[in-house]
């Protein structure tokens, strides 16, 4: 009769056991998601309003002390297009800057990130300083780059950008084009 109250016992810690043990592993898998959606969701807002931000000290001549707040120090500071003054003898009024995420990959125990996008400058609205010099608004190439980030405390920082293809082959638009369709007989 003793070893059948052993046997009830040893089940009964074993399930107790299994049972903690699985909501153990199901809230750290929970934990983890919840921790990785937020890295991505914080990277992503980070790419497009910091490429923004650069595209805008490049075309308009900016403040690129406000970079920092997306960029490293050592970024900003060897980042040869924010220096290069290629639109210098231009008044950019407004542009279309467009950063398109193609792949992200980060941890969330990863203090480094990296991420693959497609940037494209697909409308500026600009006048030259000196109408009569006859100067033609420099081209924004299309280009793909790999950037990387690191957490510093709580806040991600860009901290490389790598080119990968300049003017990529773009994938056409999935929506039909209706002008290049036959007219209709009578």
């Amino acid at each position: 009769m003793s070893r059948n109250k052993y046997a009830v016992a040893r089940r009964s810690i074993w399930y107790v056991l299994r049972t903690l043990l699985m909501i153990t592993a199901i809230v750290a898998l929970c934990f983890g998601v919840f921790v990785e959606g937020m890295y991505v969701s914080n990277l992503f807002i980070l790419v497009t309003e910091g490429l923004e931000q650069r595209a805008e000290c490049i075309l308009t001549d900016g403040a690129v002390l406000e970079l920092t707040e997306y960029f490293t120090e050592d970024f900003v500071r060897n980042d040869t297009e924010l220096y290069a003054g290629l639109y210098d003898a231009f008044t950019v009024a407004s542009f279309d800057y467009r950063v398109d995420v193609e792949k992200i990959s980060v941890l969330p125990w990863h203090n480094r990130a990296s991420m693959q996008v497609l940037t494209q400058l697909a409308a500026v609205n600009a006048a030259a300083n000196d109408p009569d010099s006859g100067a033609k608004l420099p081209e924004w190439a299309t280009a793909r780059y790999v950037l990387t980030f690191v957490r510093d405390g709580s806040r991600w920082y860009i901290t490389g950008m790598t080119l990968l293809e300049k003017d990529p082959v773009l994938d056409p638009i999935p929506t039909p084009d209706y002008s290049l369709l036959p007219s209709p007989t009578p």
